[in-house]
């Protein structure tokens, strides 16, 4: 049986679109097939763990149990991310139909944007080991919060944090135009955001910068809508990238971003790259008078400064 969970009102109704579009082709080819339907990624990953408790025995129903083929999602790279702690360690493949504003997790794995495109990759059934990222609390044994394709902290985050709370952002997906939001919302934060010394450990090794203005730790080249900024990354090599902008004036920062959309960013002084296993990323400025520094895992909010994370294999498989 294959199952897929939907977030309607990811980009702006789009996963609802998407999955009636779906649900069409998966009747005519007379698939056997499961959806959970849901606003939010929260009340899908509930769904979705109970049909996985199900599946794995832990739960017994009447009815027989299906061996699950994949748990495909339909929505964009917040409601993957959200459902990510359900499949990751499941031994069930993720399968993704992007349906959301930005859809980098898609873009990383070279899964297409028409829905049909997507599902008749999701029905190949061709499952390839993928690496997560693995955030930890050091002042914790108790598990990690898996991210797909990047974490970002400082300007980048700031974005992400105005994007998401914006009004423009509906309205860049009602015109189908997602991406553009995220242009809006790095003008908006330019004006007000101020680079803050960080210091960044990458395997043990520590890089300190005075004027930290964001810090990207990767596990696959783009976010944000298509800015690829580790353009290097891939998603099954077992390695972090890092990407580090710093030390540069706001006009510089702001001619940066177009060369994001190439990979040639990484040209410039200002730029620094790293690769690892194990990546920290920690707020240097010592004063408790200024607001922490955000996280967003996937577009969507981790937490604060400090960063610690490792790049895990073996944790999930992509349809691809």
């Amino acid at each position: 049986m294959w199952l897929f969970a939907i977030n309607g009102k990811s980009g702006g109704g789009r996963g609802l679109k998407a999955w009636r579009k779906v649900e069409a082709e998966l009747k005519r080819l007379d698939v056997d097939y499961a959806a959970v339907l849901s606003e939010t990624p929260e009340t899908a990953r509930r769904a979705i763990t109970r049909l996985l408790r199900e599946h794995n025995g832990i739960v017994q129903d009447e009815a027989p149990r299906q061996r699950l083929k994949a748990i495909t999602i339909i929505g964009g790279d917040g409601t993957i991310h959200g459902i990510l702690p359900a499949v990751c360690d499941s031994g069930v493949p993720l399968g993704i139909i992007p349906a959301g504003s930005g859809n980098d997790t898609a873009r990383a794995f070279g899964i297409p944007k028409r829905p049909l495109d997507a599902l008749r990759i999701v029905l190949q059934g061709r499952a390839y080991p993928a690496d997560i990222i693995a955030m930890r609390d050091p002042k914790s044994d108790i598990g990690y919060r898996p991210v797909l394709t990047a974490l970002a902290a400082g300007f980048d985050s700031a974005i992400a944090a105005a994007v998401n709370r914006s009004v423009y952002k509906k309205l860049c997906n009602l015109i189908g135009a997602g991406s553009f939001a995220y242009v809006i919302g790095l003008i908006q934060v330019l004006l007000t955001f101020r680079p803050r010394p960080i210091a960044v450990t990458v395997d043990g090794e520590t890089h300190c910068f005075r004027q930290g203005w964001m810090a990207a730790v990767c596990n696959a080249s783009a976010y944000g809508g298509g800015l690829r900024i580790c353009p290097d990354a891939k998603p099954d090599d077992g390695m972090l990238n890092v990407c580090v902008v710093h030390s540069c004036t706001p006009l510089q920062l702001l001619r940066l971003f177009p060369l994001i959309l190439s990979g040639k960013h990484t040209r410039l002084p200002y730029v620094a790259l790293f690769s690892g296993q194990a990546v920290a990323v920690e707020d240097m400025a010592g004063d408790p008078a200024k607001p922490a520094i955000a996280v967003y895992g996937d577009g969507e909010p981790a937490g604060e400064l400090p960063l610690y994370a490792e790049a895990a294999g073996n944790r999930i498989e992509v349809l691809r």
